[in-house]
């Protein structure tokens, strides 16, 4: 019969069970956050800015409508376009300037224009001659969507 060490195993036994109890309270302490808004579990493309730089972004289009003049500016900054709901009048531009580390676009769903890809710091300057109402997005994120109504 093989004779147990209590010298070793005693050592090692409560640092088994002191790593037991800390995952355990660290679990349940998550879990109870999650469930209580408190902790982001990070799973969602728009869960916090890693998600945002993963794909997601901020959906604007439905933000106040900011009546614009005959030369407008949104500002791309934090995920979103600012403003994210704008009217213009016809023969008006419209600049988009990246203020993000991340390389932005703003796409016209219905493909009629684009900014290309914007870098911090690029601006892009487009003329709109016709009526019409646009939902745009970013290509690279592809949930930053905004709306321009040209009148």
């Amino acid at each position: 019969m093989q004779r147990i060490d209590s010298q070793r195993t005693l050592p090692l036994m409560i640092v088994a069970i002191v790593l037991a109890v800390s995952v355990t309270a660290l679990a349940v302490t998550a879990v109870f956050a999650m469930s209580r808004g408190g902790w982001s579990t990070g799973w969602g493309m728009g869960s916090g800015h890693m998600g945002r730089m993963m794909g997601g972004g901020t959906n604007s289009s439905n933000a106040p409508l900011t009546a614009g003049s005959q030369a407008e500016s949104v500002s791309i900054r934090d995920f979103t376009f600012a403003p994210g709901n704008l009217q213009i009048p016809v023969g008006a531009t419209v600049t988009w300037t990246n203020y993000d580390d991340a390389p932005h676009t703003a796409t016209a769903k219905d493909g009629s224009w684009d900014t290309g890809i914007l870098n911090k710091g690029d601006t892009k300057t487009i003329t709109f001659d016709k009526t019409g109402s646009y939902e745009y997005y970013c290509k690279v994120h592809p949930n930053m969507i905004g709306r321009l109504a040209v009148q």
